[in-house]
């Protein structure tokens, strides 16, 4: 736990110190998925860190080569150099560095590291989540209609319809949603209790495996759509008990 906070507070320290300067911008996928020298000079220094004091670790990572795999095998960490890298380039700062390790299939540590607040975000599964030293739980119990939700936009094209239906659904039976640009941070956001639930669909790995121990180890409650939370399927539905369930219904109704 120590070693991945280590790493991660690095990376953001090197992350805050570049923000607001001009980048190198690449884009991957389409033109909001962007990557800049900082993702990799970030993701750099979290690799070097974790390896040199655990030479068998293997690695998940955003700027590797694609591959989303995560081998059935233990001390495989999965990385997420700078959740929110389009919000980076805009100066806006609202971005994480997220790490997760993950044994036989099952994340055990987490890290999420929000550079401009100074907060860093860790737990182990079955010791609670903690903010800064401080332990942390999502106590609120709000009905769906004093609900207060984020979610996100899927990179795939394919998926914006259901999205756009899902937003303009809940937005007429919630307080209101929000879209704030990093999977990371909102997940440890609801796992403190300044957000009540969160849905996304067209994820990887990296987006989610930090913030999702994280927020269950705060007493929030992760889902898939129609069944349980897996890192493979791209979606995720994660809220307080009191809404979850309904919350969950109504995503599936405007999915059929």
């Amino acid at each position: 736990m120590k070693l991945i906070c280590e790493a991660a507070k690095k990376a953001g320290i090197l992350a805050k110190e570049r923000f607001d300067k001009e980048h190198t911008i690449d884009t991957k996928t389409r033109v909001s998925d962007v990557v800049t020298e900082v993702d990799f000079a970030c993701q750099k220094i979290i690799v070097d860190t974790i390896l040199k004091h655990l030479p068998e670790a293997k690695f998940v990572l955003e700027e590797g080569n694609g591959d989303t795999t995560i081998p059935n095998a233990e001390c495989i960490f999965v990385v997420d150099p700078i959740d929110g890298t389009l919000n980076y380039t805009h100066s806006l700062p609202y971005f994480a560095v997220s790490i997760a390790r993950v044994d036989y299939g099952e994340i055990t540590e987490a890290a999420v590291y929000l550079p401009m607040t100074d907060e860093m975000f860790y737990a182990k599964k079955g010791s609670g989540a903690f903010l800064n030293g401080t332990q942390i739980v999502n106590k609120n119990n709000p009905t769906l209609e004093r609900s207060f939700l984020v979610t996100g936009w899927p990179y795939d094209e394919s998926l914006f319809d259901w999205t756009l239906r899902t937003i303009e659904k809940l937005a007429r039976v919630t307080q209101e949603i929000r879209i704030l640009g990093s999977s990371a941070a909102e997940l440890c956001h609801l796992a403190c209790g300044k957000l009540d639930g969160y849905w996304e669909v067209g994820l990887k790995p990296w987006d989610t495996a930090g913030g999702v121990l994280i927020a269950r180890e705060a007493g929030v409650v992760i889902s898939g759509l129609t069944g349980d939370y897996d890192l493979r399927s791209g979606e995720i539905v994660a809220a307080v008990p009191s809404i979850h369930e309904r919350l969950r219904e109504i995503l599936k109704e405007v999915r059929s």
